[in-house]
């Protein structure tokens, strides 16, 4: 699908997606019955949170000329399933808990990876440069802190 957007747009999207993360990780939290599972979920839904919070920070420090840059680009589908319509029952296992985080993961990656494939200015290049890597170093660290959950 073909969007006209501008960069603030983006982030604000962003930001919200995050938080609604944060919210569906809070709200599994309190349906499951396995202990490691919940802590697991309660970390996801601080981790969200806290994303949220870098982004606000990070979108400060963006000239506003930046932001309100507008661009076109080709958004790759998106599998938002898991987050619609998760199966969510009291014996998920944290694995079925990480496989639905890296949709959704993807999903952000997809997006900054498909502005950048586009004829923006080096400025607002920058700025997405920046999201990918974090949200890929984000991605990282998300992954070895549930590992490290799902072995206790």
């Amino acid at each position: 699908m073909t969007k006209v957007q501008t960069a603030k747009d983006v982030i604000e999207q962003t930001k919200f997606f995050h938080r609604k993360l944060a919210d569906f990780y809070d709200n599994l939290s309190d349906n499951v019955e396995k202990e490691r599972v919940k802590i697991l979920l309660e970390y996801m839904s601080r981790h969200h949170e806290n994303l949220a919070a870098i982004l606000d920070d990070y979108e400060s420090e963006i000239s506003e000329r930046v932001l309100d840059t507008w661009f076109m680009f080709v958004n790759k589908k998106c599998d938002l399933s898991p987050f619609f319509s998760a199966s969510i029952n009291p014996d998920m296992t944290a694995q079925q808990v990480i496989e639905i985080a890296v949709d959704f993961d993807q999903c952000l990656l997809d997006t900054y990876e498909g502005i950048l494939q586009n004829e923006i200015s080096d400025e607002v290049r920058d700025v997405f440069r920046g999201l990918l890597e974090m949200e890929k170093n984000e991605k990282i660290k998300l992954a070895k802190n549930a590992l490290k959950i799902d072995s206790m």
